[in-house]
């Protein structure tokens, strides 16, 4: 498949295009320590942020939860790169594995541990809140719902706001793989 949508660049978009597209090129996502970048070589934006453009009030509120799913959760960097990249993988989304595969290094996964995680392998957990993410996630994928036995164990390990917050973040990416799939958007050719 062939990507669906044309880049837009900075000069043809319109002011509340604009407003979102300096939300990725201001401040801590433009960070060049950043895991990876949302922004295109050309100054237009590249995956999610690109499709965003079209309709800007949807933009403004995907871009905030994005924000606030990648800096302000109680869940670990390392627990959250863990269930995104399970979901990534469980939903072949090329270009979420590419940019988690990134994040998920910065946030201390090892390159095996990332790759196991496409067959399900468990990564050396460092903690009970990664073993439960790890498991809570894969029933998420497998079957939508936890049983009464997974929700109480993920709610004693993550709490409500954990359990809740893990939740948001797979609901999150999943709308993201199918706007990514309808879309035909692909990583960026790397060197």
């Amino acid at each position: 498949m062939t990507e669906r949508l044309t880049r837009l660049r900075p000069d043809d978009m319109t002011p509340e295009q604009a407003e979102i597209y300096a939300c990725f090129t201001d401040g801590r996502r433009a960070d060049p320590a950043a895991a990876f970048s949302l922004v295109h070589p050309d100054g237009g934006l590249v995956g999610p942020p690109d499709a965003w453009l079209r309709s800007p009030p949807l933009g403004r509120v995907l871009e905030r939860i994005g924000w606030v799913l990648r800096f302000d959760l109680e869940l670990s960097d390392r627990a959250r790169e863990i269930a995104i990249l399970l979901h990534a993988f469980h939903r072949a989304s090329p270009f979420e594995l590419y940019a988690h595969r990134r994040a998920g290094l910065a946030a201390g996964l090892s390159g095996a541990e990332i790759e196991g995680l496409a067959s399900r392998t468990e990564p050396a957990f460092r903690s009970g809140e990664e073993r439960l993410v790890f498991a809570t996630t894969l029933a998420v994928l497998d079957r939508r719902d936890l049983d009464d036995a997974e929700y109480d164990a993920a709610a004693a390990e993550l709490g409500e706001r954990g359990v809740f917050e893990l939740l948001a973040l797979l609901g999150y990416y999943d709308l993201v793989a199918t706007q990514l799939a309808v879309f035909g958007v692909e990583p960026p050719v790397t060197g």
